[in-house]
């Protein structure tokens, strides 16, 4: 639903009646599925008002949980800078080793259709903090996993897309 990120975006985060409005759609979504996932780290907060029974799931939480399992220094990327604020809260819990970075100019170019741009900035943040020497990488928004590819397998930055789908397999 594109139209919540963009109001989200106009509000520099999400505001109250924002987060209220998408939590009645999820309530009008949960009788007739077997989760509702929410893949937008924006968003995502929304999810904090459901319980566990209710299924209700975001992406980046899931992402958050595995970054945190990680033992040494580790980097969540962000794409929009209207995210950071949720992926902050998120992800640096106490004790944590965890760096939330902004990928500069990465959302523009997104947003200008420039995808090839807009992965070839987030692989370069990706680098930089292996580089810098981080255990692990998580692109934080969903958006940003085909530049996961570009790495091999041993270094490939943690995906939320992967971990949702098997945490709905896991639910069946």
């Amino acid at each position: 639903m594109p139209a919540l990120l963009a109001e989200a975006e106009r509000s520099s985060g999400m505001t109250a009646e924002l987060r209220c409005r998408i939590a009645n759609l999820i309530n009008a979504l949960l009788p007739q599925f077997d989760a509702v996932l929410i893949t937008c780290s924006t968003l995502g907060p929304v999810a904090d008002d459901f319980s566990v029974q209710d299924r209700v799931m975001r992406t980046d939480g899931m992402l958050a949980k595995a970054l945190q399992r990680q033992s040494g220094p580790t980097v969540a990327l962000c794409a929009a800078e209207s995210t950071l604020a949720a992926t902050r809260a998120l992800f640096c819990q106490p004790d944590s080793q965890v760096e939330v970075a902004l990928v500069e100019g990465a959302w523009a170019a997104f947003k200008a259709g420039d995808t090839t741009r807009y992965f070839a900035l987030i692989a370069a943040a990706a680098e930089q903090a292996y580089q810098q020497g981080a255990v692990a990488v998580a692109l934080a928004q969903s958006s940003m996993t085909p530049a996961a590819q570009q790495f091999p397998e041993t270094q490939r930055p943690l995906t939320g897309p992967h971990l949702a789908l098997q945490a709905c397999y896991d639910l069946r």
